[in-house]
């Protein structure tokens, strides 16, 4: 089946220092989920209400966490492939990863976990623990690779 969303297109500025612009666009998949076409100009969040914007909004972020689309040149050809342009890890982005969890969870738990709807309906509550339990498995298994640099390897 055919279907599109929006992600991030990294083009190059053809500057000598190598340097590129980042915009939302539509990208296009074929029935096999190969790219097929995508628009030629950004979108621009939209809406006919300040609910439907949020709603565009929020699809946007959803493609900045998507992997990064660059723009080249193939055969002649503009063709999107996924941006290999991936920063380097160091030792410190282990424990960096671990406080994040640290304070999502805080986060979650502030905002959410003392609801008091939770309270009063246990499937919500079911809902809220696996997201809570996921968050510390994350918190765990950064654990695991900050103090065990063998296993980042894996």
């Amino acid at each position: 089946m055919t279907h599109w969303n929006h992600r991030v297109i990294r083009k190059p500025t053809g500057d000598d220092d190598g340097g590129a612009t980042y915009a939302i666009h539509e990208v296009y998949y074929d029935e096999q989920g190969r790219i097929e076409n995508w628009t030629a100009s950004p979108m621009e969040p939209f809406g006919e209400s300040p609910a439907e914007l949020r709603e565009d909004i929020r699809w946007f972020l959803q493609a900045c966490r998507r992997p990064i689309l660059e723009l080249r040149t193939v055969d002649g050809r503009e063709t999107l492939v996924p941006d290999d342009d991936a920063p380097d890890i160091n030792d410190g982005h282990y424990f960096e990863l671990m406080d994040r969890a640290a304070v999502a969870l805080d986060y979650i738990y502030q905002y959410l976990g003392s609801h008091p709807v939770l309270r009063r309906h246990p499937a919500l509550r079911a809902i809220y623990d696996r997201a809570e339990d996921a968050l510390g498995d994350l918190y765990q298994a950064a654990g695991r690779l900050e103090f065990d640099p063998a296993a980042r390897e894996a």
